[in-house]
């Protein structure tokens, strides 16, 4: 049933579907991961906050120290310090947030505050870690202070050992910290034990764990604002303009996927008709196409006209073929009955120019026979090139080295050849093909003109290039250039002895030698004719 709508409307429904369900996706994933990110990051760096706070609260010598580093106000969070009995000593709540929730230690919250949501984050602080600094030669205390400490693993060194340059041990001066802090050994864990120099005065340092406080426990509780954070908001923006042009992308590719699939019987009439534009290869046929009527319709059609065209051409290349076969007899007697007869004496200067306009203009009509001929074969197929590895780089040397001796024109020939450019060819094609483009270059350049020759070697390309400032060749009649017989300047060409076949045989060369040819050129500026091959495409050509 679906298969019988119109290819149109499946391309539609298909499409729309898929665009109203990426839309309806992306509009909830931005609503739900915004929210999320925001209260997300919010939380974290309330966390942030708070515990890089705690490393700025110590006891020292008895006294509690908050130190100048610590952030009361930071990102949009307030920190505020609590004793332990709940008093406030240090900070203060946002302008109307203050609250009587109760201090829960490592825990986030929400809670509403006048219809503004705040996220609260309590950390309770226990002064178990002592650190002591200790003369190695005297024993006296040089300095003492607590912190928090979350885990710790016991120090296993060799406590009655002396340190470097020491008096006392290890355990003497671990006992002077035990004795200064009023602690015993049995409730201590030593932590950490080490000597540096202090001032060429060695010193203890000592971490120990105990059980017993050396302060009373403080807590520190940070809030803000749920929607406080201006970051947020710009993930969500820079979330959402990332993924709209990828579900674009997805849509496009699905959209395509499905144009594809849909449209495929009229790439293929596409493709086959632009394959037989050159009318090189009428053989093509459209198949595979019981998809859709419309277009099976249309490719049957086509395929009758390709049919016609295929018999057309191919009685042409026929007829060009016997033609040339049946002038080359009558052709090569007028030639030698001409020839002969100006070879006679007594004739009269008047008849004796006849004679020679018929013999001109026979030998010109004999060169037209043999290049028809030529043509033709090549058309058909016929001729296969005798490929060998050759040195393209001498033979465009020479043909242009001969071209410059026989034309007197006043054209400085360029040649900018890379030499050793080797190639598989038929030496005798790809000299008439070399000699066509740059006699053409040089017969319609300018009086003290240039021609500029140029082969070079790119990757597995072999790209020959003849280039003149001559008098160019109009928009319009670019592309009929490789048409039999076509000449631009047919008065000219007719003075020069053009016969309109010379390009139309470089193209049959080039693709009897797997290349392409194709000229740019504006009037009265000059052209460029450009082949390029590959370096196995004459051999796989010819295969």
């Amino acid at each position: 049933m679906f298969k019988r709508k119109s290819l149109r409307f499946r391309i539609n429904l298909w499409y729309t579907v898929l665009i109203c369900f990426l839309s309806v996706l992306l509009i909830v994933l931005i609503s739900v991961l915004g929210r999320n990110a925001q209260h997300a990051e919010a939380q974290q760096n309330l966390i942030r906050n708070v515990e890089r706070n705690i490393d700025e609260i110590e006891a020292e010598n008895g006294l509690l120290d908050i130190e100048s580093d610590f952030a009361f106000n930071n990102d949009g969070v307030s920190v505020i310090v609590f004793s332990s009995a709940g008093e406030i000593i240090g900070g203060s709540y946002p302008e109307g947030a203050k609250t009587d929730e109760p201090l829960e230690n490592g825990r986030i919250k929400s809670v509403e505050i006048d219809g503004a949501e705040y996220f609260i984050y309590d950390s309770m602080i226990e002064f178990s870690k002592y650190e002591y600094k200790i003369n190695g030669e005297n024993g006296e205390v040089f300095s003492s202070e607590s912190e928090a400490i979350d885990s710790f693993i016991p120090f296993e060194g060799n406590l009655d050992e002396v340190g470097e340059d020491c008096d006392i041990s290890y355990r003497e001066a671990f006992e002077i910290a035990l004795e200064y802090s009023g602690l015993t050994e049995d409730v201590t864990t030593l932590i950490m034990a080490r000597v540096y120099e202090y001032y060429d005065i060695p010193m203890y340092e000592l971490e120990f764990y105990s059980s017993e406080k050396a302060y009373d426990d403080i807590w520190v509780r940070g809030i803000m604002k749920a929607d406080s954070e201006d970051g947020i908001w710009d993930t969500i923006t820079v979330l959402a303009l990332l993924l709209l042009p990828a579900f674009i992308a997805l849509g496009a590719v699905f959209g395509d996927r499905i144009a594809k699939n849909a449209l495929a019987p009229l790439k293929q009439l596409n493709e086959t008709v632009s394959k037989t534009q050159s009318a090189d290869d009428l053989t093509k046929r459209i198949t595979d196409t019981d998809s859709d009527p419309d277009i099976r319709s249309l490719a049957d059609n086509f395929n009758k006209m390709f049919s016609r065209l295929q018999a057309s051409f191919e009685a042409q290349k026929h007829f060009t073929s016997d033609a040339s076969h049946e002038l080359r007899t009558p052709v090569a007697v007028v030639l030698a009955e001409s020839e002969y007869q100006l070879g006679e004496e007594g004739h009269s200067e008047e008849v004796r120019e006849s004679f020679e306009t018929i013999y001109k203009q026979a030998n010109s009509m004999q060169r037209l026979i043999s290049q028809l001929l030529n043509f033709a074969k090549m058309e058909q197929g016929s001729v296969k090139p005798d490929l060998a590895l050759e040195n393209l780089s001498e033979l465009v040397e020479s043909v242009s080295d001969d071209i410059g001796r026989v034309h007197k024109k006043n054209i400085k020939l360029i040649k900018d050849i890379e030499p050793n450019i080797m190639l598989d060819m038929d030496v005798g094609l790809i000299t008439r093909l070399c000699d066509n483009l740059i006699s053409n270059a040089v017969r319609y350049g300018r009086e003290g003109g240039y021609v500029r020759l140029s082969l070079k070697k790119e990757s597995e390309k072999i790209i020959l290039k003849v280039e003149d400032n001559g008098i160019g060749i109009s928009k319009e009649n670019l592309e009929k250039i490789w048409l039999r017989f076509f000449r631009a300047d047919k008065a000219r060409s007719r003075e020069e002895g053009c016969s309109g076949l010379g390009l139309p045989m470089v193209k049959q060369i080039a693709l009897l030698h797997g290349a392409e040819v194709f000229a740019e050129s504006e009037e009265n500026k000059g052209s460029i004719f450009t082949v390029i091959f590959n370096q196995n495409s004459g051999k796989n050509q010819n295969q």
